[in-house]
């Protein structure tokens, strides 16, 4: 028998003997399958561990380049030519330093993906072992993967998904507890579009009181900022604010949120206005959007209250 595994795809086929009359096909869900591995947590707690020691290096360049900044602004005047290029090009070096950076740990096969699959590679070994004793008891001839829609359409008796789970969950003793019922919500960062809402960090701040906010609604729960990290890191997303609409769904589907918040926050002839942005999973995929603003010199947490006030109603009449 021949074993071909690819996790960077997370397609997984065994060929088995063709002597069969009749090919037989199964499929599994490896993001699933990963998830409900009972020693995941364990996994996580390492590499959350990794990715809190990366932002706070990525946030301390950044505070380095913010500080030059301001003192070459502050001194400006009592520099001389010399000095001024001097202290800009010092500034600029930083500044590409911080990119590189940036790009190490979180970019295309940066360390932050390699690292992810080095922890995750024990688990993928024993699917692999899994999958490779039943394909060559039960004689399948190809084992599919459908966490990257490799597949569109399989019959249910097809999928061995649970089966697997059960198999490596073998060697622990606590059991997995039922499905809670909760709501599972996630509030991305806003897209802060003018320089006034970035320098006042809008983005994040509306985001803050978007979650504290919808959290007081019974039986909601936010999904955590280190998961969604994690997924953003595995399909080579950076910044939550970036993310275009169909990148939401795929990172909303991978964290099973039944309802995001999203959208563009801007500041600008002292008005702030909020396009705002939301799906709810549980009735269809459809984005509902809604503009909202009000004055500068009225709190934000004003304007949050305005949008809670709406989520109140639209999520009840859902």
């Amino acid at each position: 028998m021949k074993k071909i595994f690819s996790f960077s795809v997370l397609i997984i086929l065994f060929l088995i003997s063709f002597s069969h009359t009749a090919e037989k096909m199964g499929y599994i869900d490896s993001e699933k399958i990963i998830n409900g591995y009972k020693g995941i947590s364990i996994i996580r707690e390492q590499y959350n561990k990794l990715v809190s020691e990366w932002e706070k290096e990525a946030e301390d360049k950044k505070l380095e380049i913010d500080k030059l900044k301001k003192d070459l602004k502050e001194q400006e005047l009592m520099l001389s030519s010399e000095e001024k290029k001097k202290k800009r090009n010092i500034i600029e070096e930083k500044e590409k330093e911080y990119k590189e950076f940036i790009k190490k740990i979180w970019g295309e096969d940066g360390i932050s993906v390699k690292k992810h699959e080095e922890l995750v590679k024990p688990v993928i070994e024993e699917i692999s072992n899994v999958l490779e004793k039943i394909g060559d008891e039960e004689g399948y001839t190809i084992i599919f993967d459908i966490s990257k829609g490799n597949i569109i359409y399989a019959k249910i008796g097809l999928d061995l998904t649970n089966r697997v789970l059960d198999d490596i969950n073998k060697e622990f003793a606590v059991v997995v507890p039922p499905e809670t019922k909760e709501i599972k919500f996630y509030v991305f960062s806003f897209d802060e579009v003018s320089a006034e809402a970035k320098t006042k960090s809008l983005g994040r701040y509306i985001s803050s009181l978007l979650t504290t906010g919808l959290k007081k609604f019974s039986d909601f729960e936010s999904v955590e900022s280190r998961r969604v990290s994690e997924v953003m890191s595995l399909h080579g997303f950076i910044k939550e604010k970036d993310l275009d609409d169909n990148q939401v769904k795929l990172v909303a589907r991978r964290i099973e949120a039944r309802i995001v918040v999203f959208g563009k926050i801007n500041l600008t002839s002292g008005k702030i206005t909020l396009n705002l942005k939301w799906i709810n999973f549980d009735k269809n995929q459809n984005i509902i959007t809604k503009d909202f603003s009000i004055d500068e010199k009225e709190k934000l947490e004003e304007l949050a209250q305005d949008v809670m006030t709406y989520f109140g109603r639209e999520i009840k009449k859902e």
